[in-house]
């Protein structure tokens, strides 16, 4: 693994929290933040992998009568309208 070297700009206040957050625990500013940069792309891609494997485990006619069950009824918005074309079922 090779390392790159980035220019990172934060609002003061931002910094200087994240410098005292480093400080306290006995680490690098430069570890902090790459910590906290792996920790974000970690949780990103665990509930990619999460969201995947469940809509995986359905189709779109499955997950309809699901909610056509449990929804509540009303209007529904024009952005939460599937296209017919879209929709296999």
């Amino acid at each position: 693994m090779s390392n790159t070297k980035i220019q990172l700009r934060l609002p003061e206040d931002l910094r200087d929290a994240a410098m005292r957050q480093a400080a306290e625990s006995g680490i690098s500013m430069n570890l902090f933040v790459a910590t906290a940069v792996a920790a974000r792309v970690g949780a990103r891609t665990e509930a990619q992998c999460y969201f995947a494997a469940r809509g995986s485990r359905t189709t779109p006619a499955r997950a309809k009568a699901l909610l056509q069950r449990l929804g509540t009824p009303g209007a529904v918005s024009d952005d939460d309208r599937l296209d017919a074309a879209d929709d296999p079922a």
